[in-house]
């Protein structure tokens, strides 16, 4: 079961630039093949879609009463009424009960319960599974992005070769080892280091961890994440600022954590509690960074290996690589 156990939190996070579909599908035409996240629909998507298609219908119908509460009420709650559902269950009535009324008054589904009567028949929907399913997706298509990439520049991996693809967090510069071609290297790296490429390769990583990843550790993923975060805000690189008096300064001097500040401040979507949390939040991880040197905390650097047309994971016990994702299967059925 995957477990995050690197977490930002999210009145953080979304106060923060984020890349849009748009943005994404603009780099696409921009050139870069590889997408980290695709186009998925899990079973709760699923069950969501049948649950509205489902009320939406009865809703029409409840409609056609000329008391359509009373009449939801009687269907659910009132036994000696000739509409009551004996078929269902409690559990059933009350979900039912709770979707059409939300439906009459909302036009919508408030929320969705799966114990609908709708999936008597279908064992409950386990988020471990789905999580791991959705990975798994993810793998098979950055597999034939990359698979497409190499094709547009005419590069063939032999069978059977063991290649590492490293990426560094501060450019998402790619290496490749594995082999002695340092002509084909070349060629390999400056494929994947085409456009956005190798950044989503980095994303597809961080996606794809496991709560055990020897790759990963709070400390790394946090001074990542703070990179990030900094530059997106204000332009400048934490790796190539001076420290003075235990801060990242500028060339003139003036400290990057007033630069950030300015720049929260001019985000008109910014609530004023989003503001002090963002920079109580990064503010004391700045200055501890500042304070005990850029380098006191290595960096996220991030490698998957490559093989037989499949990206592999290393460093962890769950795999999503092509021919190693029986265990997910095993798993959705033991429940």
């Amino acid at each position: 079961m995957s477990i995050n156990p690197i977490r930002t939190p999210s009145v953080v996070y979304n106060t923060q630039k984020q890349t849009s579909q748009a943005q994404r599908n603009s780099e696409a035409q921009d050139g870069t093949t590889i997408q980290s996240k695709n186009s998925w629909v899990s079973e709760a998507d699923k069950r969501r879609q049948a649950l509205d298609d489902k009320y939406r219908r009865i809703n029409e119908q409840n409609k056609r009463f000329k008391h359509p509460e009373q009449h939801i009420f009687d269907k659910y709650k009132n036994p000696h009424s000739p509409y009551f559902r004996h078929d269902l269950s409690e559990i059933e009535r009350e979900a039912s009960l709770s979707a059409e009324i939300s439906w009459l008054y909302n036009g919508k589904a408030g929320c969705y319960d799966m114990r609908d009567s709708l999936f008597r028949d279908e064992g409950l929907i386990h988020g471990g599974v789905e999580a791991a399913e959705r990975k798994a997706f993810n793998r098979q298509n950055v597999n034939d992005q990359l698979k497409q990439l190499l094709e547009k520049y005419q590069i063939s991996i032999p069978d059977n070769m063991k290649l590492m693809f490293t990426i560094d967090p501060n450019d998402y510069k790619l290496t490749v080892s594995g082999t002695d071609d340092m002509e084909f290297v070349r060629m390999l790296e400056a494929a994947l280091n085409t456009d956005n490429n190798s950044k989503e390769l980095f994303m597809h990583i961080i996606q794809s961890r496991s709560h055990d990843s020897a790759q990963f550790t709070p400390e790394k993923y946090d001074k990542y994440n703070l990179v990030r975060v900094i530059k997106n805000a204000t332009g400048y690189d934490l790796k190539k600022l001076k420290v003075s008096d235990g801060k990242f300064i500028t060339e003139d001097g003036t400290d990057i954590f007033e630069i950030y500040k300015k720049a929260l401040r001019k985000n008109p979507y910014m609530s004023q509690e989003d503001y002090g949390v963002a920079t109580a939040y990064y503010g004391s991880q700045l200055y501890a960074l500042a304070k005990n040197g850029f380098d006191s905390i290595p960096d996220l650097f991030l490698a998957i290996g490559y093989e037989n047309g499949s990206l592999q994971d290393i460093g962890q016990k769950e795999s999503y690589g092509t021919g190693k994702t029986d265990w997910i299967k095993e798993w959705k059925e033991s429940l």
